[in-house]
């Protein structure tokens, strides 16, 4: 299994701060982290000197994380093996190498922070079926199905994308999306004002493509910490989040003219109007 992690160049403390000791627990055929916004041959030097030599550093100018998240799958055809990948400021637990054992026979799986869990998950459980439990030294944990596509009436109007992967502190990849889904999932993507790209969050766009691939629902269960960065605001003006998602939705019906996609455009072109005085005072 190959442990990867992701973040843009002004958080790479974290690879230490976290992602070493992840690296510890998991114990990976190899550890991999992908750099954003790295444009410049100084910040290459920064990345050779403050960043262990135990880790493979790959890094690019991608902007934002979904672009980051087209490069990443695109390389993991090239590896030939299970991978896993953590979010930066996640720090997972010990028991997650077992519970790897229990689910790698999915094609994906996610994970949940106990922080979440112990908080208020029911924005996940409403999208989720308690499918088993786990029994992992001793002790049990939960196992939900999350799933991708809600084509609900309630969904059209409740808050959250239609499409969305569920949890998303650790995703686990035992089937990788065939290059051709990149190929028109990126091509959507990059028809989005470059303004609006980072406010469709990540967890959208894995959901598409794993409703692309044929995934229906995907397992989750909790086994780690978040650390939370805190470096940037935690919420988004509603009205440019509704139109970066009406964006998306547009390249994908023109991509795939498939009917999930105009859905998916309608919600986000009634919320653009729901939304418009989030921006524009009367």
């Amino acid at each position: 299994m190959y442990l990867v992690t992701y973040l843009p160049f002004y958080r790479i403390h974290e690879v230490e701060t976290y992602f070493m000791r992840n690296v510890e627990v998991m114990k990976p055929r190899a550890a991999i982290v992908y750099v954003d916004n790295v444009y410049h041959e100084k910040q290459r030097e920064i990345l050779a000197r403050v960043l262990s030599g135990n880790v493979e550093v790959r890094f690019g100018n991608w902007r934002n994380r979904n672009n980051t998240w087209i490069a990443m799958l695109r390389d993991f055809h090239t590896l030939g093996g299970e991978v896993m990948v953590v979010d930066s400021d996640n720090s997972v637990t010990e028991d997650l190498p077992r519970i790897h054992g229990e689910l790698r026979g999915h094609p994906i799986y996610t994970i949940l922070d106990e922080e979440a869990w112990r908080r208020n998950p029911q924005h996940f459980l409403i999208r989720s079926r308690k499918i088993g439990e786990l029994g992992i030294n001793g002790s049990t944990k939960p196992l939900y199905a999350y799933r991708v596509y809600d084509n609900s009436i309630s969904g059209l109007f409740r808050g959250g994308s239609v499409f969305f992967i569920g949890p998303k502190q650790v995703v686990a990849l035992m089937k990788l999306p065939e290059p051709e889904i990149l190929d028109k999932v990126e091509r959507a993507l990059d028809s989005v004002d470059v303004w609006l790209k980072g406010f469709i969050s990540d967890e959208t766009l894995l959901g598409v493509i794993a409703h692309l691939m044929g995934i229906r629902e995907v397992p989750w269960t909790i086994a780690s910490h978040h650390l939370h960065h805190g470096s940037t605001p935690g919420r988004a003006t509603k009205l440019l989040v509704a139109a970066a998602h009406y964006q998306f939705a547009k390249g994908l019906v023109r991509g795939f003219s498939r009917p999930e996609f105009r859905r998916y455009q309608l919600k986000y072109a009634l919320s653009m109007v729901r939304n418009v005085g989030s921006i524009v005072r009367f």
